[in-house]
C-alpha cells in the first residue's frame, strides 16, 4: 500500500494564469481584477496571488486581515475589502494601504471622522440585491466632497447566472442612474458573472473570483477556461459483494447483483458532501466509478465492478478535468462556489501546488 493514504489537493497555478489573459482579453478595455477572498475560494490566496501579480494589480479580499496577508505578495497592488472594516482593522488598513469598501451613510460618516487622508475608500451601492450597499435614494444626502472622496464605485448583481432574467437589466438601469452622480469616478457592477452578460455590464473594472478559477456554470462556448484544481484519494481497500448485500451507514444500498466496491480515502470531513451519498462519482482513467451508500466521515465507498484493474494503494480522481466542482455541485444540489471552499478548508490534505 502507498504510504500517503490521505487525500491530495492539487492545484494548477499555470491553468489559474491561463484563465486570467483568457478573462483580461474578454473584458478589454474594462480592468480585470482577482478575488481571492476565502483563501481564493479555499486554493490558497497567497499562491494565487504570487501566481497574478504585478500582471494583476488589483485584487478584492472580504476581510482586512485577509488584505493584510496577501499585502506582502503583493506590495504595490490595490486591495479592497468587500465586507468593510471596523475598529479593530485599523491598524491592519494603515499598516498595510487597504481600501475598505463602505456600504452605508454610518459608514461614510464613519470613516471621513477618522481623519484619513493617504486612503479613499470604495463606495458600494445596493441596486437590488439586497445585501451590502447604501440605498440609492441615500446617495442624495452625501456632500459633492463626499461624492468625489471615493476611487471605485460599485454594486453587484442577484441574477448574472440566469442571463434572461429582468434583475439584470434593472439593476444596470439603477446602477446607470446612480452613477451619473460619481462623474471621473470608476465603476464597477460585475462580477464573474455579470462577465458573461456582456459589456454592457462590464463598465471599467470587473472583479473575476468564479471564472478565474474555472468555474463556468452556465457553460461558456466563447471562454477556452481549464480546470484549476485536481483532487485525489487513495483506495484503502477492495471487497467483492454479493447480491443481497448492503454498503455503508443506514444501508442505503443494496446490490443487486455481485459487485467489487473500493473504501476510498475521502469523507465529509474532507469536505465531500454527504448529499453525494449514492449520486456522486469518482473517476479513474475516464471510467466514472458511482459513489454507493452514505458518504462517511473518512471515507467513501464507488462501485469499481468495470475497474477490476485497480488495486488497494491506487490513486482515484474526486475532481479533475472531466468532474469539475461544477459538474459535482449539480450531483451534490449546492454550488461549485461551495464546493471550493469546502475542499478548500479541509485540513487533511496533503497539498500541492503546479506552476
Amino acid at each position: 500500500m502507498k504510504t500517503d493514504i490521505q487525500p491530495v489537493f492539487t492545484v494548477y497555478l499555470n491553468h489559474i494564469q491561463s484563465n486570467y489573459q483568457v478573462l483580461k482579453t474578454k473584458v478589454a478595455p474594462a480592468r480585470i481584477t482577482a478575488v481571492v477572498k476565502d483563501n481564493a475560494y479555499g486554493l490558497g490566496a497567497t499562491h494565487v496571488v504570487q501566481t497574478l501579480y504585478p500582471t494583476c494589480s488589483e485584487f478584492f479580499v472580504a476581510y482586512a486581515s485577509e488584505g493584510a496577508q496577501i499585502r506582502p505578495f503583493a506590495p504595490s497592488a490595490s486591495i479592497y475589502i468587500l465586507q468593510g472594516i471596523g475598529t479593530d482593522d485599523l491598524k491592519a488598513v494603515k499598516e498595510n494601504h487597504l481600501i475598505p469598501v463602505l456600504s452605508s451613510l454610518e459608514d461614510i460618516t464613519w470613516w471621513n471622522n477618522l481623519g484619513i487622508t493617504d486612503i479613499q475608500p470604495a463606495l458600494q451601492i445596493d441596486t437590488g440585491l439586497n445585501r451590502l450597499g447604501i440605498r440609492p435614494a441615500d446617495l442624495q444626502l452625501l456632500t459633492p466632497e463626499q461624492r468625489q472622496n471615493i476611487c471605485l464605485f460599485m454594486s453587484h448583481l442577484a441574477c448574472p447566472d440566469t442571463p434572461t432574467h429582468p434583475m439584470n437589466t434593472y439593476q444596470r438601469d439603477v446602477f446607470e442612474e446612480c452613477r451619473k452622480m460619481f462623474p471621473h469616478i470608476p465603476v464597477s457592477l460585475s462580477a464573474s458573472g455579470g462577465t458573461l452578460l456582456g459589456s454592457k455590464y462590464t463598465y471599467d473594472l470587473v472583479r473575476i473570483g468564479a471564472l478565474l478559477y474555472g468555474i463556468t456554470y452556465p457553460k461558456s462556448n466563447d471562454l477556452p477556461l481549464k480546470s484549476v484544481l485536481n483532487i485525489q484519494a487513495t483506495i484503502l481497500q477492495t471487497v467483492s459483494i454479493n447480491a443481497g448485500e448492503s454498503v455503508s451507514y443506514g444501508a442505503t444500498f443494496t446490490a443487486n447483483h455481485p459487485m467489487k466496491i473500493a473504501i476510498v480515502s475521502i469523507g465529509y470531513g474532507d469536505g465531500l458532501f454527504v448529499s453525494l451519498s449514492n449520486k456522486g462519482r469518482f473517476w479513474s482513467n475516464g471510467r466514472s466509478l458511482p459513489i454507493l451508500g452514505r458518504v462517511c466521515m473518512d471515507s467513501t465507498i464507488c462501485d469499481i465492478t468495470n475497474a477490476p484493474d485497480l488495486r488497494p494503494g491506487d490513486l482515484i480522481d474526486v475532481l479533475n478535468e472531466i468532474y469539475t466542482p461544477d459538474d459535482m455541485a449539480l450531483d451534490a444540489g449546492t454550488s461549485a462556489y461551495e464546493i471550493l471552499s469546502r475542499f478548500g478548508k479541509g485540513i487533511r490534505f496533503i497539498r500541492n501546488y503546479k506552476k
